[in-house]
């Protein structure tokens, strides 16, 4: 019992050596990168204050809280893995969630919260994506106002976008998180609750 604790301690707590590979992409410089672990601690943190503050009773808390973090562990071994198709992806990421999470006996439980929460047809599951997509948008606000996220870069990631975001996205970039806040903002689903959030995240400004 003792073993299949630290066994999966050892494995899951390399979320805390693993980047977000996305703000590579944005030349955020590399000793300020975030790894999954502090994305997790953040999504945690404002898992909080949104179900303290906005009218979320109904969601499982326990639920979503299990769910951030299994979503998250295969990172530790397929942001390593060099993947294209995306069916290849797909599998690569459950067989990685399953090696994780071999030693517990709650496997099973934890990897159909995974599987739930690629699906998106529950509460909890939705949740738990706008949640890491505000999060997101809140650390590329942070890497802004810090400095470390450039106009330039942003504009040169938007460029990337398919086509139609492209064309909608980039005559409003007037800040580095904007083509991220405004890309996000899709997927909330029309939930005024996170889209207010965004808005007021995108209109943060530097404290003078």
């Amino acid at each position: 019992m003792n073993k299949n604790i630290i066994d999966f301690y050892l494995a899951a707590s390399n979320i805390k050596n693993t980047i977000r590979t996305g703000w590579k992409d944005v030349n955020i410089p590399n000793e300020y990168i975030e790894s999954v672990a502090d994305h997790f601690c953040g999504c945690v943190i404002l898992t909080l204050g949104v179900c303290s503050e906005k009218d979320y009773k109904e969601l499982d808390f326990n639920k979503i809280v299990k769910m951030l973090l299994v979503k998250e562990l295969h990172k530790v071994i397929t942001n390593e893995m060099s993947i294209i198709k995306k069916e290849d992806k797909k599998k690569a990421n459950e067989d990685a969630i399953r090696n994780i999470l071999e030693p517990l006996k709650i496997r099973d439980e934890l990897f159909k919260l995974y599987i739930e929460a690629c699906e998106l047809k529950t509460d909890e599951a939705k949740f738990v994506q706008k949640i890491s997509k505000l999060e997101s948008d809140l650390q590329a606000k942070k890497y802004e106002l810090e400095g470390h996220f450039t106009l330039d870069a942003a504009k040169k990631d938007v460029s990337n976008y398919p086509e139609d975001l492209k064309e909608e996205i980039l005559p409003q970039l007037k800040n580095a998180s904007d083509g991220w806040i405004l890309f996000d903002r899709k997927y909330y689903d029309e939930d005024e609750d996170f889209i207010s959030l965004s808005k007021d995240i995108q209109n943060i400004k530097p404290i003078k």
